[in-house]
């Protein structure tokens, strides 16, 4: 009768420990969880980002062709709009004459204008010195991003080493190719 206890206390302790290592495991595969999930929360940031960026690009290569830099703010969409901000305007679809004459609809997918991070419309960006208009957008996440490099997405170095993701700027600036530095033979 004596062993039969002993044999219960010591498959209770082992239950217990079988249980306590599944909590263990079953913890770290949570954690692996939140940082693939916030890396796919990341994604899909640079992806709506940089569709509203190449959109204000190619509105402003629309307007000024040799996007000349002194004058770009008045080729900018304004900030404000009938219809809400210059977020909702793109949504519904936005016309803009070209310089050459012809006409173009500039229009953003409903996803796109909202931040993943956030699932609401992203914080809108305007240039420095100007208030009424629009250069981008940004998150209003101030959760620190685990990306720090995008050399292997844009040419610029705008978004690198950044500390929360409020700091990553989907400007049209993302989209300008930096000069190519011409190797000379010494």
């Amino acid at each position: 009768m004596k062993a039969i206890g002993n044999q219960n206390g010591f498959t209770y302790i082992l239950a217990l420990t079988v249980v306590m290592i599944m909590g263990i495991m079953l913890s770290m595969v949570g954690q692996s969880w939140k940082t693939i999930k916030q890396r796919e929360l990341e994604d899909e940031m640079i992806f709506r980002g940089d569709q509203v960026a190449e959109l204000i690009y190619q509105s402003l290569l629309c307007k000024n062709p040799g996007l000349v830099q002194s004058p770009v703010n008045q080729f900018l969409w304004p900030i404000d709009s009938p219809n809400g901000t210059v977020l909702d305007d793109l949504v519904i679809g936005k016309e803009e004459r070209c310089t050459n004459g012809t006409t173009k609809k500039f229009r953003l997918r409903v996803s796109a204008s909202l931040d993943p991070l956030t699932n609401s419309q992203w914080q809108i960006v305007k240039p420095v010195g100007d208030e009424t208009r629009f250069s981008g957008v940004a998150s209003a996440s101030s959760v620190e991003p685990l990306r720090k490099s995008f050399n292997s997405i844009y040419d610029s170095k705008l978004l690198d080493d950044k500390k929360h993701y409020s700091d990553w700027l989907f400007t049209w600036e993302l989209k300008q190719s930096l000069p190519q530095i011409q190797n000379t033979p010494r």
